[in-house]
């Protein structure tokens, strides 16, 4: 009869603190196996070539490196691999890089360690963890292209609205970076919403990360 073997889990982040938080929590679950860690891509590359891991967890923002920019390398030496990106980056825009450059999961650091490991499991059995499950919406190219077309007509302070919006920013800061009143904005915003038709930020991303999709560049 064969031994099932656990999923193993190799850690790169730059902060020792919090490798050795993860790591406590890997190798007491008694689920995984913890295969090892590094302070870089570039190091952790090189021992992930011996370690064999199944899931990768890496931050985003590395001393000398950016984890999203780094992801397509890292799958072309580990194609098979799950990777998960722990960060601190609440921007929107990290996360629509992160789901566009095909992560299998965008966890913030803020979250329970409980969270955590909850979501390390869903992806290791072939699930996606994205907040607000964005992960999940459905691709229509007719329909995306169609609010592309809308996009392009959004008035001038619509369309950069709809850029602050995209990086995380919230209504007073959108507010005091154009000089407008917060009531003005919100005014601005309704407008976006009822144009992209959307309820809210969780829906806009999806539409945003569509509209990436469709032209990455």
């Amino acid at each position: 009869m064969s031994v099932r073997t656990r999923p193993k889990i190799f850690l790169i982040d730059d902060h020792p603190i919090v490798r050795s938080g993860l790591e406590s929590e890997i190798k007491a679950s008694g689920d995984y196996e913890y295969c090892g860690s590094a302070s870089s891509i570039k190091e952790g590359t090189k021992m992930m070539g011996f370690a064999g891991p199944d899931l990768l967890i890496c931050d985003v923002s590395l001393q000398d490196e950016n984890g999203i920019k780094e992801l397509d390398s890292i799958r072309k030496k580990f194609p098979e691999m799950k990777i998960v990106f722990l960060t601190m980056h609440r921007d929107w825009s990290y996360l629509q890089d992160a789901i566009s450059a095909g992560a299998d999961g965008y966890i913030l650091k803020s979250d329970s360690m409980e969270s955590i490991m909850a979501s390390i499991k869903k992806v290791l059995n072939r699930g996606k963890v994205f907040p607000g499950e964005i992960a999940n919406f459905s691709y229509d190219e007719k329909h995306i292209r169609e609010v592309a077309e809308i996009v392009k007509k959004l008035t001038k302070r619509e369309s950069q609205i709809l850029n602050f919006l995209s990086k995380g920013k919230l209504n007073r800061e959108i507010a005091e970076e154009l000089k407008l009143s917060v009531r003005t904005v919100e005014a601005h915003r309704a407008s976006i919403f009822k144009k992209l038709e959307v309820d809210n930020m969780v829906e806009l991303t999806r539409i945003l990360v569509q509209l990436k999709s469709l032209d990455p560049n």
